[in-house]
């Protein structure tokens, strides 16, 4: 095995690693936002004040406590793909419904929301793949 592909595939690895990882401290800074600052972040993304405001905050704890179970997809990627798949699948999912949701009611905060998943859903499917494709070129 050469010494170049593992250097792509390590350059691969830590690639997706910290865009996955700087997704997941973004979903971290949205669920403590939401849960401690709900009305900053409805006015932020151009949505009426969330009342009564359990449900924004709900929403950040959940948000929280699906991006811990990103963990051990951002430790081990190609050991653990589930997480992943499951994230990159999920993220595609979320912005369906955001953009359902803007579509239909038409508040434009929801725009946004799709949009940032929908953007790392791409990205991070893109990485996933390039990574995937190069570890096991890397086995011997």
């Amino acid at each position: 095995m050469s010494d170049a592909l593992k250097a792509k595939t390590r350059r691969s690895t830590s690639t997706y690693q910290k865009v996955l990882g700087f997704n997941m401290l973004l979903h971290l800074g949205v669920g403590l936002l939401c849960m401690f600052a709900p009305h900053f972040v409805s006015h932020t993304v151009g949505l009426p004040p969330p009342v009564p405001t359990g449900w924004i905050r709900g929403w950040g704890a959940t948000l929280i406590l699906v991006t811990a179970l990103y963990i051990p997809g951002l430790q081990d990627p190609l050991r653990t793909r589930a997480p992943n798949i499951i994230g990159i699948l999920g993220r595609v999912w979320m912005a369906t419904v955001w953009f359902s949701v803007w579509y239909f009611l038409e508040e434009s905060g929801f725009f946004w929301f799709g949009l940032f998943d929908l953007t790392f859903a791409i990205i991070l499917a893109w990485l996933y793949y390039r990574y995937s494709i190069a570890e096991p070129i890397n086995r011997p």
